[in-house]
């Protein structure tokens, strides 16, 4: 954030504000994304299975398959399934069985490193935590007191101008009421958004 907004940050409260910016970023990503995201090692998901012979795993990206139990039966990778593309679960000539709560599968999935998430999920953490912190700014500066556009000191002035938050006709105000990711950037994280298949 420093880089991004091109200022140094220092003192415990401006920090503990980045840290609070940043975690609620990360989490409105995750939420959007409905992925964890940070690697998860040895992750147990049941699933429906509607038979076919592809099961989508809900979180990616997908690093490995330790075991995966179809009706009870613990499979062979190779002979009865193999992982592809996407968290995509092959079966191997032959259909998963059908039923609810069917396949268990044990898996690890995520980024193991802050250096190895990609570029474009960075860049939308780096700017929506951007914003709150900027915004709890502004708000320290007015005293919470929202829609002021400037202020004076000789003669003490005042000025307030509509302040729009949030999106077209939401018409809210103040720090709380604006969008922590904005419609472009939802975008971005489209292609990382898992939707149940």
């Amino acid at each position: 954030m420093e880089n991004f907004l091109q200022i140094t940050i220092t003192g415990a409260d401006k920090v503990a504000s980045v840290v609070r910016a940043i975690t609620e970023a990360t989490e409105a990503i995750r939420n959007y994304c409905h992925q964890h995201i940070d690697e998860v090692v040895d992750d147990i998901v049941t699933l429906d299975c509607a038979g076919g012979t592809r099961v989508f795993l809900p979180e990616l990206p997908v690093t490995q398959v330790a075991e995966v139990i179809e009706d009870e039966e613990a499979l062979v990778v190779e002979d009865d399934y193999l992982l592809g593309q996407f968290g995509i679960l092959h079966r191997v000539d032959q259909d998963w069985a059908m039923g609810i709560q069917i396949v268990t599968i044990v898996y690890t999935h995520g980024y193991d490193a802050y250096d190895s998430l990609p570029d474009d999920i960075v860049a939308v953490c780096t700017r929506a935590a951007s914003r709150a912190y900027q915004a709890g700014l502004k708000a320290a500066e007015t005293a919470g007191v929202p829609g002021v556009s400037a202020m004076s000191l000789g003669d003490y002035s005042v000025s307030y101008a509509s302040e729009a938050g949030g999106g077209v006709g939401e018409g809210l105000m103040g720090a709380s009421g604006a969008r922590m990711l904005l419609l472009s950037e939802k975008d971005i994280l489209n292609r990382y958004r898992y939707m149940a298949q």
